[in-house]
C-alpha cells in the first residue's frame, strides 16, 4: 500500500521525481549498512564476496535503469490505460500469492519468490510507463527494486534476530500507508485499516472460536492406542 500511495502521488505530481530518488538512495544506503551489520551478527559466510557482488549488481542495475528510462516511459503508449491498470492489479495479486513469507532464506531469491519478484517488477514497469518524465520513471523503478527486492531480504535478516523489531516495522508500515492514503482517499485508508486489523486479530480469534464446533472423527486410520490394564492384588 505504501508503494501504491507513492505512485499515486508521483502520478498526480504532488511528489517530485528527484525527491523520490533521494529518498530511495537514502533508504538503500541505510538498508545496506543495516544488512551488513546483521550479516556480521548472523555470521553469514563469505560476507566480503557477498558485499562486493551486491554493490556491483546495484550499480549495474542503476545504470541499466537510467539508460532504459526513456524507452520504458514510452513502452505502453499504444495501450489503453484501462488495460495497464488491469494488468497491474493482476500482477500485484501474483506478487502477493507467490511471495516468500518465510524467514529461512536470507541469501538469495528462489522459486516461488522469484515469480513474486518478477511480477512486482513488471507491474512497476507498467506503472512507470504512465509517468510523464524520464526522471520520475527512473526514480520510481529504482524505488520499486529497493522495495520489492532488497527490503524483503532485510526483513528476513531482521526477523532472524528480533521478531519484535520485525513486527514493529510492520506496524509502522501499516500506519504510514494509512496516513498516506488518508491524504489521497480517506475511505480507502479506513478500509485498509479495517482489513489489516481483521486479518491480524479477527481471523485468529475467529479460528479459536470455531474450534468448539470441530468434530474429531476416529477410525481404523488412526494410530493404535495401547490399552493398559491395571491388576490389583
Amino acid at each position: 500500500m505504501v508503494f501504491i500511495a507513492i505512485f499515486i502521488n508521483l502520478y498526480r505530481g504532488s511528489l517530485a521525481g528527484d525527491t523520490l530518488l533521494y529518498f530511495s538512495l537514502a533508504l538503500t544506503v541505510l538498508g545496506f549498512v543495516s544488512w551488513d551489520l546483521l550479516s556480521v551478527i548472523l555470521s553469514v559466510p563469505e560476507r566480503r564476496i557477498l558485499r562486493f557482488s551486491v554493490v556491483k549488481g546495484a550499480l549495474l542495475i542503476v545504470l541499466f535503469l537510467f539508460g532504459l528510462s526513456p524507452v520504458l516511459r514510452t513502452l505502453t503508449e499504444d495501450t489503453s490505460s484501462d488495460t495497464i491498470w488491469a494488468m497491474t492489479v493482476l500482477l500485484f495479486c501474483v506478487n502477493l500469492a507467490f511471495h516468500d513469507y518465510s524467514a529461512g532464506n536470507i541469501t538469495n531469491i528462489r522459486f516461488p519468490g522469484s515469480v513474486s519478484l518478477n511480477a512486482a517488477v513488471l507491474a512497476s514497469v507498467l506503472l512507470a510507463s504512465q509517468l510523464d518524465n524520464n526522471l520520475s520513471v527512473f526514480a520510481f523503478l529504482a524505488f520499486s527494486l529497493t522495495w520489492f527486492a532488497l527490503f524483503p531480504i532485510f526483513r528476513r535478516y531482521l526477523k532472524r534476530i528480533s521478531v519484535a523489531a520485525s513486527a514493529a516495522i510492520t506496524v509502522v508500515l501499516v500506519l504510514v500507508a494509512t496516513v498516506m492514503f488518508g491524504y489521497i482517499l480517506r475511505p480507502i485508508a479506513m478500509l485498509f485499516m479495517f482489513i489489516t486489523l481483521f486479518i491480524t486479530f479477527g481471523c485468529p480469534l475467529w479460528l479459536i472460536w470455531v474450534q468448539r464446533y470441530k468434530n474429531e472423527i476416529h477410525g481404523p486410520w488412526d494410530e493404535a492406542r495401547p490399552i493398559v490394564h491395571h491388576y490389583y492384588h
